[in-house]
């Protein structure tokens, strides 16, 4: 991240927390109550990535080699909450780590709901790669979820060769992605003229695809759950009890060529 940086968008990688990816109108339904977002990234008609990846995060440990940040959200305090909530109204504590070897990286994500009431929570990771005119993926899914102008699933899920064959290795193709690919089997490889890097994942059954036309930006997001879920499939999310946690875990490993 460049020196002096604030913006998320300059890392090399932000945390997805207590969601990941869109939330479609900012607005999903939590029994009778209607729960309203802000739409953070303009001009999105999303809300986008939950709050973690704006938040400014407290560091409770540094070293050369290793960071333990943590992040809280208050929420609205103990149910009943007012009617339709316009904020995320469940209180939560997200903690992040980093571990830089020599292996390569460890970067893991932790969220628990400290409301006093059922929470239902998501999490992902979501890191850029090099991009270079040789780039080819390898990674196994199931299906390749169908999206809409605005990038939320149509409910269509594609063969996952839709977009090219990753199972075996495939280049980019010169349409935009920005698509989740489901059944994710928690490993994938970038190869290019200059290696290979290679990347798994622990409680991520899905990776989220971003590389846009313009060849800008590459992003293997490993997640929880897949985009829209509160609205669409609410049984992707993790279900957490009162003072419950759930985490996922990202491996990073680059390999020059032989």
């Amino acid at each position: 991240m460049p020196q002096g940086s604030v913006d998320p968008l300059t890392s090399a990688c932000f945390p997805l927390v207590p969601y990941a990816n869109r939330i479609a109108g900012g607005m999903f339904a939590r029994g009778e109550t209607k729960v309203r977002l802000p739409r953070n990234f303009p001009p999105e008609t999303s809300s986008l990535h939950g709050f973690g990846w704006q938040a400014k995060w407290e560091i409770l440990s540094a070293s050369t080699s290793e960071c333990a940040l943590e992040h809280r959200h208050p929420g609205l305090g103990p149910t009943p909450w007012p009617d339709d909530p316009t904020d995320w109204p469940w209180a939560y504590e997200a903690q992040h780590r980093v571990r830089l070897g020599r292996q390569g990286c460890m970067i893991a994500l932790e969220v628990t709901n400290r409301s006093n009431s059922t929470m239902p929570a998501g999490l992902g990771l979501h890191p850029y790669f090099r991009r270079r005119p040789e780039t080819r993926l390898r990674f196994a899914a199931e299906g390749v979820m169908l999206v809409d102008e605005a990038s939320i699933p149509t409910g269509m899920i594609a063969p996952p060769d839709r977009f090219g064959d990753f199972a075996r290795g495939s280049a980019l193709p010169g349409e935009t992605l920005d698509h989740c690919f489901a059944g994710w089997n928690g490993m994938a490889t970038i190869e290019d003229d200059l290696g290979a890097i290679a990347l798994t994942a622990r409680g991520a059954p899905h990776l989220h695809l971003y590389a846009p036309a313009d060849g800008s930006a590459l992003c293997l997001e490993p997640v929880s759950h897949v985009p829209d879920a509160l609205n669409r499939t609410p049984v992707c999310m993790t279900v957490l009890p009162p003072g419950c946690t759930s985490g996922l875990r990202m491996w990073i490993s680059a390999h020059p060529l032989d």
